[in-house]
């Protein structure tokens, strides 16, 4: 499997840059709403005696706005856009033959961003020859806006992928969302929802 990710990410993910199209999303049972756009692309990619490690890079746009009576963006409540760099770094397990390891936040230009010591645990990886395919899983909570210069305790997992699409490279995010009780260490899936995020090459 090393081998085989290790090559699809050489041949079809390195250094296309692709681009999520704006997209919104609610917050605090409708109160709040973000809109959210980014480009991405993957660099840095190297490989160890079992494992392999990379960077991903997104310039976003992204802005949580309160939701006026008429159903309207209001007052901006906070400002997500800028630079990030996330770092992947992946193992074979030689108890399982899996491949497992982490991803989290390097650096980023977002002021007050809410990734600072987040950890996200990857694994069910999947390689094919057109797609590559993995879960990621929260590591204890990060903080969301909650409106009035408030914040709430919430957890994100997610499914990712890429894939093969025309010959042009496609990112896939599905996130699950979950409200966070940092007293008791419990989640439950929040009334609020998030949209899918699909990235295109350009």
């Amino acid at each position: 499997m090393q081998k085989k990710l290790h090559d699809f990410i050489r041949e079809h993910v390195l250094g296309k840059v692709m681009q999520t199209p704006a997209l919104s999303y609610d917050l605090e049972k409708g109160g709040l709403r973000g809109i959210y756009s980014d480009r991405m692309l993957f660099s840095d990619l190297s490989e160890t005696e079992d494992g392999i490690q990379f960077h991903m890079t997104t310039v976003t746009t992204e802005k949580v706005y309160e939701v006026s009576p008429d159903g309207s963006e209001g007052l901006l409540q906070k400002d997500f856009t800028g630079t990030s760099v996330y770092r992947y770094e992946l193992a074979i397990r030689k108890s399982s033959g899996e491949m497992t390891g982490f991803m989290h936040l390097l650096s980023s230009t977002v002021a007050g961003h809410t990734m600072e010591a987040v950890v996200y645990g990857v694994y069910n990886i999947f390689v094919s020859e057109d797609e590559v395919s993995w879960r990621e899983e929260q590591l204890l909570y990060r903080d969301m806006p909650a409106g009035d210069g408030r914040y709430r305790a919430v957890a994100f997992d997610a499914t990712a992928r890429w894939y093969l699409e025309k010959g042009k490279l496609r990112f896939e995010y599905i996130p699950s969302y979950y409200d966070y009780n940092p007293e008791t260490r419990t989640r439950k899936l929040s009334a609020d929802k998030y949209p899918p995020f699909v990235s295109k090459e350009l």
